[in-house]
């Protein structure tokens, strides 16, 4: 299987071998697929992210949400900690820590009834994550809560199973370009 570096690195790898054409008609389908499912329909507050290089881009749902007028929020990195700000549109976004788009204007919320999209390296079937090693998401939903936790990912980055850790934070689902799917609990 591999440490969670090599892991890691393998899908990363992977990921940036993806042509930008590929990357955007996978993207596509992914977004489609969360643009009909029920539960993002009826969500009454979304966190998203911006993606950077060839990460899953759902920026077709977030401008259905804004659109919509769902309170959406985008994370914002200060130090070693994540917290995510309402936006009202995309020009509201700016460059930011590790090149991510982020908000520039101050209003950070806390939605425990929001739906939160999470980007990753790579995920398994029962929801594992691994991020990009620095921890923000892991500590952000350590004392933050959420409706539901949505891993995006391509289906090539989706294991059967990885190694976690305690602090890990699982996904309740994953969204791929076959679609969104709820994760099966690991026994």
């Amino acid at each position: 299987m591999g440490t969670k570096q090599q892991i890691r690195s393998a899908c990363l790898a992977k990921r940036s071998a993806l042509s930008a054409g590929r990357a955007m008609q996978l993207s596509m389908r992914i977004s489609e697929a969360v643009l009909q499912w029920e539960p993002y329909q009826k969500a009454d507050a979304v966190y998203f992210y911006y993606p950077l290089g060839n990460e899953v881009s759902l920026l077709p749902v977030v401008k259905d949400a804004l659109s919509r007028g769902v309170p959406t929020a985008f994370p914002k990195v200060t130090g070693e900690t994540m917290q995510f700000w309402q936006v009202y549109g995309l020009d509201e976004l700016k460059e930011g820590a590790f090149h991510v788009q982020e908000p520039s204007v101050c209003r950070p919320v806390q939605w425990a009834h929001a739906i939160c999209f999470v980007p990753g390296a790579a995920f398994d079937q029962g929801g594992g994550r691994f991020g990009y090693g620095k921890g923000y998401y892991d500590r952000y939903f350590s004392t933050h809560l959420c409706r539901m936790l949505v891993g995006c990912a391509y289906g090539f980055q989706v294991a059967k199973e990885l190694p976690a850790d305690a602090w890990d934070r699982r996904m309740d689902c994953l969204a791929t370009e076959s679609g969104v799917v709820r994760c099966r609990a690991i026994q």
